[in-house]
């Protein structure tokens, strides 16, 4: 059976390859990932060359974009601090343009396509002594080439949210054929690593979820002041984090519907912040008879109830302003990270489709947050009582708590590290 996948799989791919590159003609992101493929191989030379004077042992961490870097991260921080070269590699061409020039690393690259020849040409060139790979991003003929190889690979914050592909009985045998090259997988919950055991036969440890190390790091070291105390004072502040289209509707219809014993400062953070992102806002609140401001005129702020945030890059900091949040697109594709808002201690809301998170089903499931369903749900959610928000808070608290270390947790696992010391 598995040469049987692997067949049609490199089949597949190599008939697919010309429509991607047509693709890719009217796509600038997918057009940057391909022309990144071009010098993978020069950039993994000049690595090599750059460290055969100092042989060390070489990690060849994988991030698919900015969301699963922003997971690698505390393990990267980790890392810099043990003996080491780094070797990072990116699917994604907006983070590997952001982040490729990070002085952490000793040599970086976008990945190669899942090409056998391609990936295992990269795999032995390198020589790694260990790969870690974050989520899901999985490749067939990678883990196939790393398995050959004989390089230890690892997944860590394993996620497998439970509608996925992935357990469809028709495609679970494929999957596990994959995933059981993967020598040891870290996960951030019971319930995923019962999801995970359905693919996948090796060792599972549960240690939580590195971005909430990373978060939480985030936000201690986090002293810039986004508002004054003046603007929200004796007012309950609601952000509403990475906000659009589908979540419109429901939260203006909301914002109009509080009640009117509360002073509220409604804090909205689209997802977008494009002139033709802001405006549709500005249009509904303003039909509402709602006043609205945007964050870039805060200077001629008179009393409104809204402020669109206009600014990019904020959002995780804007939550310890925070009372109450309600988290975007769980009315589209799938709810956005809900650990910023947690980390703060926030109570958070979202649409229904949360299940693609772990920890937006946890919370979901220790009644730590409030699915949405209508209009009603948010307005009964926004004028929740004190009591009620202080209790949430507290119990937040523990849940995160229970959650962080897992970046300590891994590198004490891993016996590479363990025989490595400081510098």
């Amino acid at each position: 059976m598995k040469t049987i996948f692997y067949f049609f799989y490199n089949i597949l791919l190599y008939i697919a390859l010309p429509f991607v590159w047509v693709i890719a003609y009217f796509n600038d992101k997918l057009a940057g990932s391909l022309s990144g493929q071009r010098d993978i191989t020069s950039r993994v030379l000049t690595f090599k060359d750059k460290v055969k004077s100092d042989p060390k042992p070489v990690i060849w961490t994988h991030a698919a974009s900015a969301g699963e870097f922003e997971q690698m991260r505390p393990i990267l921080n980790r890392l810099s601090e043990l003996d080491v070269y780094i070797y990072q590699t990116f699917t994604s061409a907006t983070i590997f343009y952001k982040a490729s020039h990070d002085k952490i690393f000793h040599g970086v690259s976008f990945l190669p396509w899942d090409l056998y020849t391609r990936v295992n040409r990269f795999a032995t060139l390198l020589k790694p002594d260990l790969f870690i790979n974050t989520r899901h991003d999985i490749w067939p003929n990678l883990q196939r080439s790393l398995h050959n190889n004989q390089i230890r690979n690892i997944l860590i914050n394993a996620n497998l949210y439970q509608n996925s592909k992935r357990l469809i009985p028709g495609l679970r045998g494929i999957n596990a054929l994959v995933f059981n090259q993967i020598d040891h997988i870290y996960t951030g919950s019971s319930s995923l690593k019962s999801m995970l055991e359905k693919i996948y036969a090796g060792q599972i440890d549960v240690v939580g979820d590195s971005r909430f190390d990373q978060v939480h790091e985030r936000s201690r070291n986090n002293a810039e002041m986004l508002i004054t105390k003046q603007l929200i004072a004796d007012r309950r502040v609601v952000v509403y984090g990475s906000v659009g289209d589908s979540d419109l509707g429901i939260i203006t219809d909301a914002i109009a519907q509080v009640p009117t014993d509360k002073a509220f400062m409604h804090i909205v953070v689209p997802h977008e912040t494009a002139e033709r992102d802001l405006i549709p806002w500005e249009t509904e609140l303003y039909r509402q008879k709602v006043k609205s401001i945007r964050k870039s005129e805060i200077e001629q702020f008179k009393n409104e109830s809204v402020i669109i945030w206009d600014s990019v890059g904020q959002l995780a900091d804007l939550y310890k302003y925070a009372d109450l949040a309600f988290i975007g697109a769980g009315f589209g594709a799938g709810v956005h990270s809900v650990t910023e808002a947690a980390i703060y201690n926030v109570p958070c809301s979202h649409g229904p489709n949360y299940d693609i998170l772990a920890e937006a089903i946890d919370l979901v499931e220790e009644g730590l947050s409030t699915v949405v369903n209508e209009v009603d749900d948010l307005t009964k959610f926004l004028a929740m009582s004190e009591d009620t928000i202080s209790e949430l808070s507290q119990l937040i608290d523990t849940f995160v708590n229970e959650r962080l270390g897992a970046t300590d947790k891994i590198i004490e696992s891993e016996p590479l590290f363990r025989s490595l010391t400081p510098q």
